[in-house]
């Protein structure tokens, strides 16, 4: 198949019209040459936050479906009970991020479910972006840290890969993987400024692990990330990750 939009009918993905309703669930990944890292992981996510659809045989399907020569995003949608698949190309995977502090703290209705607040979350990333960042930081009313808009994130503290305790998170595939890889993550709350203290990584099924280079805070004022040499490079950590 090599369209865009396909809709599961319940036994088949047949071509389909572009939905007139929002997304409630999503999944996407980075698939490249017919092969996908942590598929189980956005399978088992996707099937989650859909308690009471039956999505095997649709999830079953899918992955045949995409192309099997080149780098593809694909992204898995609900809307209602209608199930699609959506195959786009991947667009150009960075190896570094800038994170943009908003003004603002996390305005997110359904946190830890991937779909209901994509347009708030694509809003926050055009912002960053219109200051030299590529992606937005997540933080709640007491200043603690979730997450990116697009990413997860991490730092490195005394030699080992920390990640943010929030109960307004995602459930980040990335991680997931990662703390497998790793045996385990570590986990504690953490604020903006204690984050900009530490080498931080911003992740995502997309691009993997990056490297977080600098900030722009929320008077638009740009500032270096700190640097430090760590345990394991992040390029290091995607090449297991893509192939695990």
């Amino acid at each position: 198949m090599t369209g865009t939009l396909w809709r599961w009918d319940g036994t088949a993905l047949v071509a389909a019209a572009e939905p007139d309703t929002a997304a409630d669930v999503v999944d996407s990944w980075l698939e490249h040459d017919g092969y996908a890292g942590g598929w189980h992981l956005h399978q088992e996510r996707f099937a989650t936050s859909l308690p009471g659809l039956e999505v095997a045989d649709f999830l079953a399907a899918v992955r045949p479906a995409v192309p099997h020569q080149g780098q593809w995003f694909p992204r898995v949608e609900a809307h209602g009970k209608e199930l699609y698949l959506r195959i786009r190309p991947s667009p150009p995977l960075r190896t570094a991020t800038v994170l943009h502090v908003p003004s603002l703290p996390d305005a997110r209705r359904f946190p830890r479910t991937k779909g209901p607040d994509l347009a708030l979350l694509a809003d926050l990333r055009t912002q960053a972006q219109a200051l030299g960042a590529d992606d937005a930081v997540l933080y709640s009313a007491d200043g603690l840290v979730s997450e990116g808009a697009h990413c997860a994130l991490a730092w490195w503290e005394d030699g080992r890969l920390m990640v943010p305790e929030h109960p307004d998170q995602l459930p980040s595939v990335t991680v997931a993987a990662t703390a497998g890889i790793l045996g385990g993550l570590g986990r504690r709350p953490v604020t903006v400024e204690e984050l900009m203290r530490h080498p931080v990584w911003a992740g995502s099924a997309l691009h993997g692990w990056t490297v977080v280079t600098g900030w722009v805070m929320a008077d638009g004022d740009h500032l270096a990330a700190v640097a430090g040499k760590t345990p394991m490079s992040s390029s290091e950590m995607n090449t297991l990750l893509r192939w695990s």
